[in-house]
């Protein structure tokens, strides 16, 4: 992931969207990601409903910065065509999802005056 920023970036966070159908393969996809990454610091359940900026059902990841790379590979690889969103935590949320985020998958929009 391309850093546009100057401050230290410790933490990141992917969450993987689905649609309600597609909650076996959610719940499946989410178990191949642990399993691969053990460095996962926050492995959240099964979101049934749009929260937030999420725009779909997700689950939420956190990933420590020093192992960023890697699960992105794993993430890419494992994902099964769900879209993921990844991005840094920062104090300011509008930027950490929109400018410093990276996808993997087809993108998809945000509900981002939540942010604001």
């Amino acid at each position: 992931m391309q850093k546009t920023t100057t401050y230290a970036i410790n933490t990141f966070h992917a969450h993987v969207y689905f649609d309600i159908q597609q909650t076996v393969l959610a719940a499946q996809v989410r178990e191949q990601i642990i399993q691969d990454i053990p460095q996962l610091t926050y492995r959240g359940q099964l979101i049934p409903m749009s929260i937030g900026p999420h725009p779909k059902p997700m689950f939420e990841l956190h990933i420590p910065a020093d192992c960023i790379n890697y699960a992105m590979a794993s993430i890419d690889t494992l994902r099964q065509g769900l879209s993921v969103l990844i991005h840094p935590l920062l104090a300011d949320d509008y930027l950490a999802h929109t400018a410093e985020a990276k996808w993997l998958g087809t993108p998809l929009p945000l509900k981002l005056e939540v942010l604001r």
